[in-house]
């Protein structure tokens, strides 16, 4: 407990820094909604674009004039930060002790690196949520004025289910990197290169169908936003692929970091 009490100080000003911005963004895109919400001519100018450019910005069959259609669209802007948050908490939160030269003091104390992993993990995926839960609450309270359906409120949740869920493979991505490369240096870079590969490889696959087997492989096409707001559900093969690429980013950082020589 006391590792975890020690992690969650240690990161309550990045915490507070992300939170804040997270606020700041979803109120800057969310002031949108009034214009798009009046205008319903603004989907026959999207029907004017080719579906593969529409399908790979995120906006294929989003009705921008309602607060599902409009939340599915800007999903991108919630998707991306959160993704990143989590990646480089994954890679950070594991050498941090070696970058802030505290590695000596805490291995020598009596316990062992895999409850100091476990304490960290624990401590992380709580952060996930505290920032999670701010940008979601944030959206529901900007909402409120709309008086929302019920539907969109299991839209939101299901979503944000989704997003929570990708915010943990690239949290166990980072940790699992972190845990293998002996430069820790390298590991927030290795570990936000594959984010952004995957996210590239997202918006090919929205271009042509000749990629479409690439979207097992990619993160940001599990939970797309706008398959949630048409069918009110997730798809359970990608629930399932996303806890095995979870277990296996856990369980080698369980294997390989015990193991790997500390830059004191």
């Amino acid at each position: 407990m006391n590792i975890i009490k020690r992690e969650l100080e240690s990161d309550f000003k990045s915490i507070i820094i992300w939170s804040i911005s997270m606020i700041l963004l979803i109120i800057a895109v969310m002031t949108e909604f009034d214009a798009f919400r009046d205008s319903p001519a603004i989907n026959d100018v999207l029907d004017s674009f080719p579906d593969a450019m529409l399908s790979a910005l995120g906006f294929l069959d989003a009705d921008m004039t309602t607060l599902t259609g409009f939340i599915s669209l800007i999903s991108l802007y919630i998707y991306l930060p959160l993704s990143i948050h989590a990646s480089l908490l994954g890679s950070s939160i594991i050498s941090k002790e070696e970058r802030d030269k505290t590695a000596e003091f805490l291995f020598t104390l009596p316990i062992s690196r895999k409850k100091v992993i476990l304490n960290k993990i624990i401590a992380a995926t709580l952060e996930l949520i505290s920032l999670n839960v701010v940008t979601v609450l944030t959206i529901i309270i900007i909402s409120m004025r709309y008086n929302p359906s019920n539907e969109y409120y299991k839209f939101l949740s299901l979503l944000f289910i989704g997003i929570f869920i990708s915010q943990l493979i690239f949290l166990s991505i980072g940790m699992s990197i972190a845990s293998v490369i002996k430069r820790y240096k390298k590991s927030g870079n290795i570990s936000l290169t594959i984010l952004l590969v995957t996210y590239i490889i997202s918006v090919l696959i929205g271009l042509t169908d000749k990629l479409n087997f690439l979207k097992y492989i990619t993160p940001f096409e599990y939970f797309k936003a706008s398959y949630i707001a048409g069918n009110l559900n997730l798809k359970l093969e990608y629930i399932v692929i996303s806890l095995i690429i979870i277990a296996i980013g856990i369980i080698s950082t369980f294997l390989f970091y015990p193991k790997r020589d500390l830059h004191l």
